[in-house]
């Protein structure tokens, strides 16, 4: 026994032993139950890992969340092309529309859990930009999209190259809507990704934040 008297000491000395050995057990005990719990989080957590490129972001955005299938689709692009972020992008609205934004985006097909959409029409914003910010809201709405594409690459070309008879490039027509203003250009001079703030300056649509929020 761990307690056993201890010949030629006092009983106060032999309690002493007893109280010090208790505590360094039971303290011990809680150590190996914290790295088991530790190790049990750590695989836990390795087993839920992300399941797409979105969840990341899903994660912090707190929206009801729906069913995947293609009205569905139609329903959250038409709210996401109705929000904050719409109003600065697209060319149905009134304001994008007055500086040379003919922009959209449409549902081609619902293929399991992959979306295939359309862009058509001048963007300010970069075509990629545009796709990764619908692709974001829908996943966000529709957890099981796995990803969001469009049926041609090209679609996200943002300069069309124009070629001559041999293949060689004459020049690159810009896709884009006009820099009506200078600002992206001066942007991108700065080093700044202008698609982080849009083209107008932030507050000017009542929203000055840079995160989608789908509610």
């Amino acid at each position: 026994p761990l307690c056993r008297r201890l010949p030629g000491r006092s009983n106060m000395v032999n309690l002493c032993c007893f109280v010090t050995i208790t505590i360094f057990v039971t303290l011990f005990g809680q150590i190996a139950t914290g790295f088991a719990v530790v190790r049990a989080t750590r695989a836990t957590n390795k087993a839920t890992s992300l399941n797409n490129i979105y969840d990341d972001w899903r994660s912090d955005a707190v929206v009801d969340t729906m069913f995947l299938d293609e009205d569905n689709v139609r329903q959250c692009l038409e709210e996401f092309i109705e929000s904050d972020y719409g109003k600065q992008m697209f060319g149905r609205h009134e304001r994008p529309a007055s500086i040379g934004v003919t922009g959209t985006i449409d549902l081609v097909e619902v293929s399991g859990p992959e979306v295939t959409l359309t862009l058509d029409g001048k963007f300010w914003h970069r075509r990629d930009t545009v796709l990764g910010r619908a692709a974001m809201w829908l996943n966000a709405r529709m957890p099981e999209i796995t990803d969001v594409l469009v049926a041609d690459q090209e679609e996200l070309n943002d300069f069309d190259e124009v070629l001559d008879d041999f293949g060689e490039v004459l020049f690159k027509k810009d896709k884009r809507a006009p820099d009506y203003n200078g600002d992206r250009a001066t942007m991108e001079y700065q080093g700044i990704d202008p698609d982080m703030r849009g083209p107008f300056p932030q507050n000017a649509l009542g929203s000055g934040s840079s995160m989608i929020n789908p509610i």
